[in-house]
């Protein structure tokens, strides 16, 4: 049974390590037909409620199928025959209500609605199903992808990177997805010391702490008492806040606070919601050669920032081995994450 699961574009291979350790061998495809965001797998349907348990992912749906359709306007009655031509008998039954939802990519001489309004009328005409936007039984996902539709059924309602220890929103709060894909991308060991040193709302060591639990010692800081009660918030509503050690700290003063740290993951400011009084090339060059001098020899460092210039040079001033850079998207926002080590 093939399932079509959503994550933040650059964060594939996060998924797959997921899906590796909770089912085993399984077929997994990343990017499916050249569609970033997106890992097909294959697996029993007793095991379909587990994938509710990942922590990688936003959206579980139920792979139907794939079909070819142009960017013109001929693309409408492609979606139509397509849609019309499926099966959709064991997800529609007679009494249920049902709406399409669309997501396109890519330019094409017709909207989402559009897309949406033929779907749903396809689905009308062969079964006769009532349409409900509101209180609708089933939902199918047709997405126009480039040249390609995708159609599913979803199976998760609200998105999974909606955590309910989110009791406290920062102004520039990373996704939690995002945040477990830096954690794991970080390596941690037992033992290791790991540090966020721009803790904001706590998402990153929440996030490690969920994983991990208590083999981690986990230390946030922030120089904002807010954001420091924020977190505390979080991670009193995570059940993790015993676990972690929160204390007011600035980055740029990193070393006055905490030594031998072997995993250092942050989200620093991007410049675009919060802007840093020291401006943001300062306080990253201060900031990564504090990380640096803290960190124990072998210690791995994880960032993520708009500023993907400034950063690696920060970086790079500081001694720093950059071992892995990679794109991924925050929304609207096309960030780069840096692994380095020392």
């Amino acid at each position: 049974m093939w399932f079509m699961l959503t994550c933040p574009p650059g964060l594939e291979d996060i998924v797959e390590l997921e899906l590796r350790e909770k089912f085993g061998s399984t077929d997994v495809v990343l990017k499916p037909f050249n569609i970033q965001g997106r890992v097909l797998v294959d697996i029993r349907s007793s095991n379909v409620n587990e994938l509710l348990s990942l922590k990688s992912i936003h959206h579980i749906r139920r792979y139907i199928s794939t079909f070819n359709v142009s960017s013109s306007k001929d693309g409408l009655k492609e979606i139509y025959d397509g849609v019309y031509s499926l099966d959709l008998s064991e997800f529609l039954p007679k009494t249920a209500s049902f709406r399409v939802t669309s997501e396109r990519i890519g330019v094409h001489e017709y909207t989402s609605i559009d897309v949406q309004r033929v779907a749903g009328q396809a689905i009308v005409d062969k079964y006769g199903n009532k349409v409900d936007l509101d209180n609708f039984d089933v939902e199918v996902i047709v997405d126009i992808i480039h040249d390609k539709c995708v159609v599913c059924i979803s199976v998760s309602r609200e998105s999974l990177h909606k955590r309910h220890y989110r009791v406290f929103d920062h102004p520039a709060a990373l996704r939690p997805t995002i945040a477990y894909g830096m954690v794991r991308l970080s390596n941690p060991l037992d033992g290791n010391v790991f540090v966020d040193p721009m803790v904001g709302g706590g998402t990153i060591l929440i996030e490690a702490a969920l994983y991990m639990g208590s083999k981690l010692k986990l230390y946030g800081f922030d120089i904002n008492e807010r954001f420091l009660d924020g977190a505390r918030a979080n991670a009193e509503a995570a059940g993790v806040l015993s676990i972690i050690n929160f204390s007011k700290g600035d980055c740029t003063k990193l070393s006055n606070y905490i030594r031998d740290v072997d995993r250092i993951v942050t989200n620093p400011p991007y410049g675009i919601r919060m802007e840093p009084r020291i401006g943001i090339k300062k306080l990253y060059f201060m900031f990564a050669s504090e990380a640096y001098k803290c960190m124990n020899s072998g210690g791995r460092l994880v960032t993520i920032t708009l500023k993907e210039g400034v950063m690696r040079k920060a970086l790079l001033n500081s001694n720093f081995n950059i071992v892995h850079e990679r794109y991924i998207l925050h929304g609207d926002l096309r960030a780069k994450i840096f692994v380095a080590e020392k």
